[in-house]
């Protein structure tokens, strides 16, 4: 009995212990066995009502019915009473069958997601604000403000190039203008012929031009006051590094 239950249950898709409730009552108002009503349901069949009892009826001598008066003669006779028409036959009640397996919920569609399309929109508003905000202010609007660097230095200050490299001036300071917003203002942009010293920090001031803005007395004086954290250097190296920034500076013949 509890497999046809359970396989009742299963094929109306609710618990067992409401299919048997259910079937019980089934089968009281159907006057059918309660194992006929799980049987049905669990084929997927719907369980006919029983059929009306018909009403007891007494014997009882039909009436006699009068006989049908006479006309006159020479009259016509009256036509006798038409016969009630038969009532329609009733409609069948239609057998629905019930899904034999458990109800399915619905399916949910969306568009899919495009994640990608979102990240290259993204990619492209932070390129072409970068293009807007930095890179196009930093470029040079005139030809003027390119210029070559590539100096002619004498052989006292090819001797000081030497001396700023090795005490690690290029480490502090700067040599190149580049196309930058945080150069704008300093100076012409550096080409790459350059042969001075570039650099790869930029804490101190950039040295580029400081021959066209310091004399050679003020920056003698810058390197041997005790207040530029320098390592100690002797007079020719001093004098060698002082030619070397006198002589870094832009020529008014180049362009």
């Amino acid at each position: 009995m509890s497999d046809l239950l359970s396989r009742a249950a299963e094929a109306m898709g609710i618990p067992e212990p409401l299919a048997e409730r259910s079937a019980r009552a089934r089968a009281e108002a159907s006057g059918q066995s309660y194992e006929d009503v799980l049987a049905a349901w669990a084929g997927g069949q719907a369980v006919a009502a029983a059929p009306a009892e018909a009403p007891a009826t007494t014997e009882t001598a039909p009436a006699e019915e009068p006989a049908p008066e006479q006309a006159p003669a020479g009259e016509p006779a009256a036509p006798a009473p038409a016969a009630p028409a038969a009532p329609p036959p009733s409609p069948e009640p239609a057998v629905v069958a019930r899904p034999t397996g458990p109800a399915q919920p619905p399916v949910l569609e969306a568009e899919p997601d495009r994640p990608l399309v979102t990240v290259a929109g993204g990619l492209l508003v932070a390129v072409v604000m970068a293009l807007l905000g930095f890179v196009f202010p930093s470029l040079p609007a005139e030809t003027e403000e390119i210029r070559s660097s590539f100096i002619e230095y004498s052989e006292l200050a090819d001797q000081g190039r030497d001396v700023y490299l090795s005490t690690g001036c290029a480490s502090c300071h700067t040599q190149s203008i580049r196309a930058v917003v945080a150069d704008v203002g300093i100076g012409p942009v550096t080409l790459a012929d350059t042969n001075q010293a570039l650099g790869y920090r930029r804490i101190g001031p950039d040295l580029s031009n400081v021959g066209g803005r310091r004399s050679a007395d003020e920056i003698r004086s810058v390197l041997t006051n005790g207040t530029h954290p320098a390592m100690p250097l002797s007079g020719a190296a001093v004098d060698a590094l002082t030619a070397f920034l006198v002589e870094s500076k832009y020529l008014e013949e180049e362009s």
